[in-house]
C-alpha cells in the first residue's frame, strides 16, 4: 500500500511543480512528502523545498497515514473516473470504426455480407462445376465443389430487369455463393461439395388482371466477393448432359424435402415413373419430412408466383 501511494505522488511531482494541482491536492502531496524520506528525497533532488507550514508541529506518524490514505483515495477516485472515460471513448471509436468498416466493405462486395464477406467469401476460382444436368422438366442439376470448407451458402431469387418484374420474360438470373464459417459460428457443419436444383421456368398471375405470364431463366452464376469475381454455371442454349435416372430420383427427393411435392409428382409423370410409388420412398428413407406438404407460394412486387400444383399431399406408409 505504501509503495503504491509514493509511486502515484511522484507520478504527480511534476505536475505539482508547475502548480496545475488543485489547492487540496497539492496540500496532500506536500503532506505525503513530509511524512516520506523516499518521496522526501526524491522532490530534494530536483532541487525544490516544500513551503513551510506555518509553524505547525510535526504531524504524528497517524496523521501522516491518515493524510497518505485520503490522497490514495483522492487519486483512485481520479483515476478511476479518468480510466472509465477511455475505456468508454475506445469502446465508441470501436463500434464506430466496425460499423464504418462494414459499410465500406459492403460497398466493395457484390453481395454484401460486411466484413465477414470480405473475408469469408469463397472466390469463383476456387469453385468447380463437377455435375451439370437437365432434368426432364428443364430444371438444371448442379454440383459444386469448393476448395475451401463451405460453411453458409445462398441462393439469390430470380433476379430480373425492374421493367420485367410483372412480365413475361426470357431474361431472369439466378445467383449462388458460399462462404467459409466466422471464428464466431465455430458450431456450424462444414462442407466441401453442394448439389442444387435451379428451376428454369415459373409462372405468376397478375393480383389486378388475373393475367397469367411466364418467366423463364437465361442464366446461373456463381459470385464471389466482387461482380468481376463471376463463373457462369448454365447458360440457355448451353448443352447439358440428359440427367441420368439416378439424379433425377436425387432432385425428386429435393423437391419433396423443399415442399414442392406437386413439382415431384410432375416429374415422375415425365419419366414416366410411379409418383405415389417414387415420393413414399423419399419420407420412408427420411422419417424427418412432415407427411404433409403444402406447395409454396410468394409474391414478388404485384406477381403471385406459385408451383405448378396447388394440391396438399399427405402420404401414409
Amino acid at each position: 500500500m505504501k509503495k503504491r501511494e509514493c509511486a502515484i505522488v511522484q507520478d504527480l511531482l511534476v505536475l505539482y511543480e508547475d502548480g496545475v494541482l488543485q489547492e487540496e491536492s497539492m496540500q496532500m502531496i506536500e503532506e505525503h512528502i513530509r511524512g516520506c524520506e523516499e518521496c522526501m528525497r526524491i522532490y530534494e533532488n530536483t532541487g525544490k523545498k516544500l513551503p513551510i507550514s506555518g509553524g505547525e508541529e510535526e504531524a504524528s506518524e497517524k496523521e501522516q497515514e491518515d493524510a497518505s490514505a485520503k490522497v490514495m483515495r483522492k487519486l483512485s477516485k481520479n483515476l478511476f473516473y479518468k480510466n472509465a472515460v477511455i475505456f468508454g471513448v475506445v469502446v465508441a471509436v470501436l463500434l464506430i470504426g466496425t460499423v464504418a468498416v462494414n459499410e465500406i466493405c459492403n460497398h466493395y462486395l457484390y453481395n454484401g455480407g460486411g466484413i465477414a464477406g470480405m473475408l469469408y467469401t469463397i472466390p469463383a476460382d476456387k469453385i468447380e462445376v463437377t455435375e451439370l444436368y437437365q432434368l426432364k422438366n428443364g430444371d438444371i442439376y448442379c454440383t459444386l465443389k469448393s476448395e475451401k470448407p463451405i460453411g453458409v451458402q445462398w441462393v439469390s431469387d430470380w433476379i430480373l430487369p425492374n421493367d420485367e418484374i410483372a412480365e413475361n420474360t426470357e431474361n431472369a438470373v439466378q445467383e449462388i455463393g458460399f462462404r467459409q464459417k466466422t471464428l464466431w459460428e465455430w458450431d456450424t457443419s462444414e462442407y466441401n461439395q453442394v448439389s442444387v436444383v435451379f428451376a428454369t421456368s415459373r409462372q405468376g398471375v397478375l393480383e389486378e388482371s388475373g393475367e397469367k405470364i411466364v418467366q423463364r431463366c437465361s442464366e446461373i452464376s456463381y459470385y464471389g466477393k466482387t461482380a468481376e469475381d463471376k463463373k457462369i454455371l448454365w447458360q440457355r442454349g448451353q448443352a447439358a448432359e440428359e440427367a441420368p435416372e439416378e439424379i433425377e430420383r436425387r432432385a425428386i427427393e429435393e423437391y419433396v424435402r423443399d415442399g414442392q411435392v406437386g413439382k415431384a409428382v410432375q416429374e415422375c409423370e415425365n419419366l414416366g415413373w410411379d409418383s405415389e410409388e417414387e415420393i413414399a420412398k423419399v419420407y420412408q428413407e427420411d422419417h424427418d419430412i412432415s407427411r404433409t406438404y403444402y406447395d409454396s407460394a410468394y409474391t414478388g412486387e404485384n406477381v403471385l408466383f406459385q408451383h405448378d400444383y396447388d394440391a396438399v399431399w399427405s402420404i401414409e406408409w
